[in-house]
């Protein structure tokens, strides 16, 4: 048997608009590996797999990302047919982040680096661009840095080395009945909250402020100094203060963008 994999046995690659350069479509990563990567480390990692949710409803006509088992056998599948047969999530993401990209154009989110170009677009995705490609979109702030780290080190093929739950908080010496209670009104409140809410204060306002964090320049582990390419956009974006949920759905209107709704097998379930 023929060992040798042709293109079209592989994951389809697509382009997306540089938002600095908005004649001018790049690909959507380098080649199938890359793309398939950010696929498994982002879109079917939790916590993240949870806020893209969000963002694309529609991910759930894909399969559930509160399944964990159902994940890790999609990422099985992907990885064993080099990433083909997760064609249809690339596209959602794709097309998620072309739309944030497009917001990133036209309301000025968006800075060139000496190497790199930086992007935000209302949905909180977060896009570095290098020269004519596509490097990384994620959702900062719901990922772990130290399982982000082990990943790296560990084998690329495994099939979900990010999946070590959320970030530690910084509780403190705060008492776990006093933890327990806000985390109970909390969920209470947030029960309540429209789509459009979830995706401001679960995904938007998470990235904005990871965006706000960020240093020009910072030294690793090993005192090495790194640049910071996402406080590039430290420069463009509106303080907090003009990114309330009312200010962003301005923001979104002027976009064009329709708020997001779940779809009506979810909404009967809830």
């Amino acid at each position: 048997m023929n060992q040798t994999t042709s293109a079209n046995e592989t994951l389809q690659l697509d382009t997306v608009t540089d938002p600095a350069r908005p004649d001018q479509q790049v690909s959507f990563f380098a080649d199938w590996r890359s793309a398939w990567d950010h696929l498994r480390d982002h879109l079917l990692t939790a916590p993240e797999c949870f806020a893209w949710q969000l963002v694309m409803p529609n991910y759930l006509h894909i399969l559930n990302p509160e399944d964990g088992d159902a994940r890790w056998t999609y990422a099985q599948q992907a990885t064993a047919s080099q990433g083909q047969t997760a064609q249809p999530l690339y596209e959602l993401y794709r097309t998620a982040v072309s739309q944030d990209t497009a917001d990133a154009t036209l309301l000025g989110w968006h800075q060139d680096g000496d190497r790199v170009t930086v992007c935000l677009g209302t949905s909180g995705v977060l896009v570095l661009f290098g020269q004519r490609v596509v490097l990384t979109a994620f959702l900062p702030g719901h990922g772990s840095e130290d399982a982000t780290r082990t990943a790296r080190q560990a084998d690329s093929a495994a099939d979900l080395p990010r999946e070590r739950g959320m970030r530690s908080g910084r509780n403190g010496r705060r008492d776990r009945e006093t933890v327990d209670r806000e985390q109970r009104l909390l969920e209470q409140r947030q029960a309540a909250w429209s789509p459009a809410e979830r995706l401001y204060h679960r995904v938007f306002k998470p990235s904005v402020q990871f965006v706000k964090r960020c240093q020009h320049r910072h030294r690793d582990l090993y005192g090495r100094l790194i640049r910071g390419d996402y406080a590039l956009l430290k420069d463009v974006l509106p303080p907090l203060s003009q990114l309330k949920y009312e200010n962003w759905i301005t923001l979104r209107q002027r976009c064009g963008r329709t708020e997001p709704t779940l779809p009506a097998s979810t909404q009967a379930s809830e």
